[in-house]
C-alpha cells in the first residue's frame, strides 16, 4: 500500500497472502459471496526470472495481499475458510 492508504488506512488489516493469480480469485469470489469489502495490494518478484528467459506457460509468481477492515476480520476468515 502506498503512503496514503498507510496514513488513512489504519483499520485494514491483512487478512490473506495468496501466490498466483487462482488462488486470488478463489478468496476473492469467497470475500465477494459474503459480502466483505476488501483491498489487494500485488507484488511480483522479478529476480526469479533474472538469468533466465521466461517460457511460456510462466509460473505465477505474484504474490497478493488482501487487506480488509478491522471489523471485517472475524468474517474475511471464515468466508476464506469455508468450503
Amino acid at each position: 500500500m502506498g503512503l496514503f492508504d498507510f496514513l488513512f488506512s489504519r483499520s485494514k488489516c491483512l487478512i490473506y497472502t495468496a501466490f498466483g493469480s487462482e488462488e486470488y480469485i478463489r478468496v476473492v469470489q469467497k470475500l465477494t459471496a459474503a459480502g466483505v469489502s476488501f483491498r489487494t495490494r500485488s507484488h511480483y518478484d522479478h529476480q526469479r526470472l533474472r538469468g533466465s528467459f521466461p517460457t511460456f506457460p510462466a509460473k505465477d509468481f505474484t504474490q497478493y495481499d488482501i487487506y480488509v477492515a478491522k471489523e471485517d476480520e472475524y468474517k474475511a476468515q471464515a468466508a476464506i475458510h469455508s468450503r
